[in-house]
């Protein structure tokens, strides 16, 4: 999976969630989601968990506002 920015010519870029496969030697992409309308701070964060930032991260160090959200999914 991978995040793509697809050009528009008069208005933004879409951004989207895609995943690459093969089928009969050949490459395809099939768009998972549509992210153009997140914010800005949730893209970053999903590039990053897409590749593979959070892979060993252990969830001993969270600060900021992000901490609620983690405390209660934990709880």
């Amino acid at each position: 999976m991978y995040i793509a920015r697809v050009p528009n010519r008069k208005s933004r870029p879409a951004i989207l969630l895609r995943e690459s496969y093969r089928e009969g030697g050949k490459v395809c992409t099939r768009t998972i989601a549509n992210l153009t309308n997140w914010a800005p701070e949730r893209i970053v964060a999903m590039e990053r968990l897409v590749k593979g930032e959070f892979d060993d991260w252990s969830g001993e160090m969270t600060s900021g506002e992000i901490f609620g959200v983690l405390f209660a999914l934990k709880q």
